[in-house]
């Protein structure tokens, strides 16, 4: 059973959020941050799937994405600070307020685990994983030649022209507003990541202890090990699992950067996942999954 809600940003906008309702509730609350320009309706599978074991799971757009995007981008005023300190923190912050007694897992695929280190509001939570995330510098990916003209040509050049970044025009994912589009950018020409253009961060994301997962993918070219772990090492004081997994460790032809959350994989690694955040499975990387 799914419900459609409304989250309202301290800042007055709307966002659109969608509650999977489990048949035999366990008092758990999974929030899922998207990645960048996915609609909260490719998670709604592995939402449901976690539902089903109990969980009560909240998925939702960012400003500017799916159903939390004006009728047009051009013009739209957002950023991806935006996402993490508004938008994540705001859904996360009701969620709170609901549900007081509830432990919460919050799960990030790709910029959705960055933005977690950006709202204070995630020292609270109990478990944290995030799936192929990763910091966009440029310089920690293989094809750096084609990441060089993404971030230094094409996203400045057709925002400008457009007035947003028409990704889907581009065969890439969902558009973008501009400034999401430009900061993006910016960070991925930063080695330090966000932290040049937003020094106090740096405190925000190692204030965070808890237990945490990754999973990261060999045949991941969005989110390479590189990338990963330079992610991981910005949240210096999380207690990580990380599960580094080739295609051939759970059966599939392909994983890549967005595989993880097709219903084949529901068998076997969305069965792990539950399991790690109830604490069925042990703090040391399960041999099968080694990094």
């Amino acid at each position: 059973m799914k419900e459609n809600l409304t989250i309202t940003a301290s800042d007055g906008y709307e966002l659109s959020v969608k509650c999977f309702l489990p048949k035999n509730p366990n008092g758990d609350i999974v929030l899922i941050n998207s990645a960048t320009g996915v609609r909260q309706q490719y998670y709604g599978e592995f939402a449901s799937f976690i539902a089903e074991q109990g969980f009560r799971v909240y998925t939702y757009d960012y400003r500017g994405i799916g159903e939390s995007s004006p009728a047009s981008l051009v013009g739209f005023d957002a950023t991806m600070h935006e996402w993490g300190t508004l938008d994540y923190h705001a859904v996360l912050k009701t969620l709170f307020t609901t549900f007081p007694e509830s432990r919460f897992t919050v799960i990030g695929h790709s910029v959705g685990g960055q933005i977690i280190g950006m709202s204070p509001l995630s020292e609270n939570v109990d478990n944290i994983i995030t799936i192929a995330a990763q910091t966009p510098y440029w310089k920690n990916f293989k094809s750096t030649s084609k990441l060089f003209t993404f971030w230094y040509v094409m996203i400045p050049f057709f925002t400008k022209m457009f007035g947003y970044f028409p990704a889907s025009k581009l065969g890439l994912f969902e558009n973008l507003p501009a400034g999401v589009a430009l900061q993006w950018s910016r960070w991925a020409k930063s080695k330090t990541y966000v932290f040049d253009e937003l020094p106090y961060m740096k405190e925000r994301f190692r204030s965070l202890h808890q237990p945490a997962l990754m999973i990261s993918f060999s045949d991941d070219d969005y989110a390479p090990k590189n990338s990963v772990m330079n992610l991981m090492s910005f949240f210096k004081n999380l207690k990580w699992n990380h599960w580094h997994l080739s295609p051939s460790d759970i059966k599939q032809n392909r994983i890549g950067h967005f595989g993880f959350f097709r219903k084949k994989l529901a068998s076997n690694t969305w069965t792990d996942i539950t399991r790690w955040m109830v604490g069925m499975t042990p703090v040391a990387t399960p041999s099968s999954k080694a990094a």
